[in-house]
């Protein structure tokens, strides 16, 4: 079994944050990462590692190479951190003990495993960070490659892991959303292939484009909270933006059963719709999570 290490985009993270997001947003059964260093959490000169998932079992970390590959995170964000003194004795430490108990053989970052070449996960040079230490046992880290626009679903990607981490300059899960609107997030299937890198700026707009006024959309979207009991004009537009993308129910009905009353059927095509684009923010309550998403379903629509 390989073992490879993840530095992690996100300063100041730590593993409740991991395990959150990895279960309640990305729908995965753990946390992703088996072992993961902490350099804020120092004891006797060394890094705490923290043991998070069994290593005999596998983890959802790297697609499909998860049945090879042991998942190690650093917590922090390496384009700016420098590791520790104490972190680099742990990584050693750690990386000789795997090697002893016949565990792992290879450190290699994500876009060094098959399918994620273009996922730049580590941004350093090993033997740089380390000096010579480890400079007999790892290769140079390897750059990643240019995003492919199309990309193949491997198992335990979602929208949310496949998209690039830094939204401002990548590639979104709008954006995603937007750029395949055939494609139920909830129902990924492995082999099957989504527009990726093509799909940038879909929903996101460039530097340069400034976001139309929701007045200029054909379907117009509440800007306030809304859940049942409420009434108005706000949950009229809801209602037609939901019947437009197939979400609301009374389509047989005049108007589409739209009638400005958040019901019982408006809450439950507010349920589904969450089902499929917000998964972990099922509650019936139409926010600005909920309305991010059905905007680029909008979108994605033509609307």
């Amino acid at each position: 079994m390989a073992s490879f290490f993840d530095k992690l985009s996100a300063g100041g993270s730590r593993i409740e944050s991991f395990a959150d997001f990895h279960v309640n947003t990305n729908g995965w059964p753990e946390i992703a990462y088996h072992l993961i260093i902490d350099p804020k959490h120092v004891v006797n000169g060394k890094a705490t590692i923290y043991y998070c998932v069994d290593i005999s079992k596998k983890s959802y970390h790297v697609g499909n190479s998860n049945s090879i590959g042991l998942g190690i995170c650093v917590n922090g964000d390496y384009r700016t951190d420098k590791l520790s003194e104490a972190t680099i004795h742990s990584i050693i430490d750690l990386h000789k003990a795997l090697i002893a108990d016949g565990i792992g053989k290879y450190d290699k970052a994500h876009n060094e495993m098959p399918g994620y070449s273009w996922k730049a996960c580590c941004v350093f040079d090993y033997n740089k960070a380390f000096k010579d230490v480890l400079s007999d046992l790892l290769p140079p880290a390897k750059q990643p490659d240019p995003v492919p626009g199309l990309y193949t679903i491997q198992e335990g990607d979602t929208f949310w892991s496949i998209a690039l981490k830094d939204g401002k300059k990548g590639v979104t899960v709008n954006d995603l959303i937007a750029a395949n609107p055939d494609v139920k997030p909830s129902e990924l299937k492995v082999g099957q292939t989504i527009k990726f890198g093509a799909a940038k700026n879909s929903y996101t707009p460039t530097l340069e484009t400034l976001k139309k006024p929701q007045s200029d959309y054909q379907y117009p979207l509440p800007t306030e909270v809304l859940k049942k009991g409420k009434r108005g004009d706000s949950v009229s537009q809801l209602q037609n933006a939901l019947a437009a993308v197939h979400f609301y129910p009374n389509k047989n009905a005049k108007n589409h059963g739209v009638d400005g009353i958040f019901g019982t059927d408006t809450e439950n095509a507010v349920r589904r719709f969450q089902m499929v684009y917000v998964p972990h923010q099922v509650d019936g309550v139409y926010g600005p999570n909920t309305k991010e998403k059905l905007q680029a379903v909008l979108k994605s629509k033509g609307y």
